[in-house]
């Protein structure tokens, strides 16, 4: 079968690799290179002197000391990548002057937002280098610089005492810029820290191993990365996200504002920031909230190593939009949602009128609700034509009859006017949430699938799997009941095992056996199941055998719900259109194919061979390579012609989810 044929999410690993980028990299750090990558770096060589409002903190990263990658959530840094300094501009020809041989990159070079010193009253500017362990010198002890002197005075390395180095600069030097006091980051963090908040260790870490300089705020207004980095959050509910939850107060008044709001201000940033990651990576409601049967994979990376992965990236930008899933369908399920909000616009500007009822037309008759017809199908007419039903009605209709599963006649029927309207109707919910609540779940999904897997999508009754990228199987499932829900999650499918017996769950033998056996104490007896009682607790157990619940085979992905994949001897289920029958397991049509293609046929493991092991004793089988199995749901998909399918929401977590995400339902 043709990726072009499958259902868009099994598209996921199907075939060639999809156009979209690669998964992204998050760069995980050790201590070493953490403050590389953050603390403001001394120079290598002491540039010209620069004047205090020309400082820049240059912060850079070694080719060779590049962090190693240990996720695949944001797209990586490409080749030597400078980390962003507090200013994002380029250095000016004059830098700081720093002594060589200075031991700590963090208090070599001072951050533009520090106190600046006073110029001198003739025209000249004074740069100050202190080796690193003597205290900053204040303005009483600065020398006085002689008006005459030619040229600066070479800087030794291992000077142990101050330098002072005259630079002629236009009078006056230094203009009492409103925001030249030096940003108050240090005494915010630790009130911010003390409240709590979310990630507040990991942001006060983050600032620590950049010796609390700031990164998004220079002097006060926002860096070009930071503006880039705000836009970027602005449009996020292009991907179903609320971008009210990343908005930071105090970023349009900067210039005007005290230093503390710009460190608070700096602060935000950073924290919604790293809300955006937690949000795009894993999404936003507590599955515990909808179901305790919903196990979502653990996307959100280290908070210090996403910050990272923002702070060093050549693209920032690129990196944050990284942490969204990258699979086909999401990027399918985006583009939709774009589409239906643009026709929401567009319907919210023209009401399209309601058919009234009346007799059935067909071509050639006269009616005046023809009129109201061409209006709602968008169909224009002459004057003299627009009360009659024509072939160009008749086509229009039949187009509509055959998108609504009706019978494509082209004759305006009662049926097809009731249909009309009810389509002008709010739909059993709302579309644009019901797209938003299938998008969060993929971000409860691991952004690594693998290329190999098993996938299960409950609302469709449907098992797929895909080997190195190719799609090798389909078939129909059975589902857990509404009351015995099939548990949503993500493991590793380890061993199989032929002929197998069933341990019936405590749950099973204590709402459906016991009373059962109240009324017939007989009733396990006549079905072959065995009874024995552990520390006064009924245990019942189910031979291998025809009559068996498991049918023949099972496929064991070891789980904290105890779930699997397996036979039935109830194969006429798998004939009905829906199909959720199960206490929470997946049965699956076809079994032997599906073992052959899990265990191997490579491997010796071809269908007729698993078939003659039946009958025999219980046999486990390891497989050679362990297969990641995802039981998802999902009800909107986009299939292989652009089209937003809807299914059941078996389950009821459709409405769950759009009232937690506090979308119109």
């Amino acid at each position: 079968m043709s990726t072009f044929l499958l259902p868009a999410y099994a598209q996921e690993n199907a075939g060639p690799a999809p156009t979209t980028p690669a998964a992204p990299v998050v760069p995980g750090l050790s201590a070493g290179e953490k403050q590389n990558a953050f603390a403001p770096a001394t120079p290598e060589t002491a540039p010209a002197v620069a004047s205090p409002q020309q400082r820049q903190s240059v912060q850079h990263v070694e080719p060779d000391s590049a962090p190693a990658s240990t996720a695949t959530l944001a797209p990586p840094p490409v080749g030597p990548v400078p980390v962003p300094a507090p200013a994002e501009v380029a250095p000016k020809p004059a830098q700081t002057v720093a002594a060589p041989d200075t031991p700590s990159a963090i208090s070599a070079a001072p951050h533009k937002d520090e106190a600046s010193p006073t110029a001198p009253a003739n025209g000249q500017s004074v740069a100050t280098v202190v080796p690193t362990g003597q205290p900053a010198p204040g303005p009483a002890t600065t020398p006085a610089i002689q008006p005459a002197a030619p040229a600066a005075p070479e800087v030794k390395p291992a000077a142990p005492a101050e330098v002072t180095v005259p630079v002629q600069t236009p009078a006056p030097a230094v203009a009492a810029a409103p925001n030249s006091a030096p940003m108050n980051l240090a005494a915010r963090l630790a009130d911010f820290v003390a409240k709590r908040g979310p990630d507040a260790q990991a942001i006060s870490d983050f600032y620590n191993l950049r010796g609390g300089a700031p990164l998004w705020i220079d002097n006060g207004v926002l860096t070009p990365t930071a503006k880039a980095l705000v836009e970027r959050m602005s449009h996020a509910d292009e991907d179903g996200l609320d971008a009210s939850a990343f908005r930071v107060a105090g970023l349009d008044s900067l210039a005007t504002s005290d230093a503390d709001a710009r460190a608070d201000a700096e602060i935000g940033l950073t924290s919604a920031i790293l809300t955006y990651v937690r949000q795009a990576a894993a999404g936003r409601v507590d599955t515990k909230e909808i179901s305790r049967d919903i196990a979502k994979a653990s996307n959100m990376p280290d908070p210090l190593a996403a910050l990272a992965s923002v702070a060093i990236a050549s693209d920032p930008v690129a990196v944050l939009d990284g942490y969204n899933p990258s699979s086909p369908q999401y990027l399918a399920l985006k583009q939709k949602l774009a589409e239906v909000r643009a026709a929401s616009a567009a319907a919210a500007q023209s009401t399209l009128p309601m058919v009234p009822a009346g007799p059935t037309l067909k071509v050639g008759m006269t009616d005046t609700r023809v009129a109201v017809l061409r209006t709602r199908l968008g169909l224009i007419a002459s004057d003299a034509d627009n009360d009659l039903y024509d072939e160009a009605v008749q086509n229009a209709v039949r187009d509509f009859q055959a998108g609504s599963n009706l019978k494509a006649s082209g004759t305006l029927s009662p049926a097809t006017v009731v249909a009309l309207n009810a389509a002008l109707r709010q739909p059993r919910v709302d579309t644009e949430s019901e797209i938003i609540a299938n998008m969060e779940r993929w971000r409860w999904l691991p952004h690594d699938m693998g290329l190999t897997n098993v996938f299960v999508n409950v609302p469709e009754y449907k098992v797929w799997f895909t080997k190195d990228g190719v799609l090798s199987y389909e078939a129909r499932v059975v589902v857990g009941k509404a009351n015995t829900p099939t548990p949503i999650f993500s493991d590793t499918m380890s061993f199989v095992v032929v002929n197998p017996s069933w341990n019936v769950p405590q749950s099973i033998i204590k709402k459906e056996y016991l009373p059962k056996l109240a009324q017939d104490p007989g009733y396990l007896e006549r079905r072959g199941y065995e009874v024995t009682y552990v520390g006064g607790q009924m245990q019942v157990r189910q031979p291998p055998g025809e009559r068996n619940a498991l049918g023949f085979i099972k496929f064991m992905f070891p789980n904290n719900f105890s779930v699997y994949l397996h036979d039935t001897p109830q194969r006429n289920l798998f004939s009905r259109d829906e199909r959720a029958f199960s206490h929470g397991c997946v049965r699956v049509d076809n079994p032997y194919k599906f073992a052959e293609l899990v265990m191997g046929a490579d491997n010796g493991w071809t269908e007729d061979r698993v078939r003659s092991l039946q009958g025999g004793e219980e046999q486990r089988i390891d497989l050679k390579e362990k297969i990641p199995v995802h039981i998802a749901y999902f009800t909107a998909y986009v299939d292989g012609d652009g089209q937003l399918q809807r299914l059941d929401d078996v389950y009821g977590y459709d409405r769950k989810v759009i009232s937690a995400l506090g979308l119109r339902g």
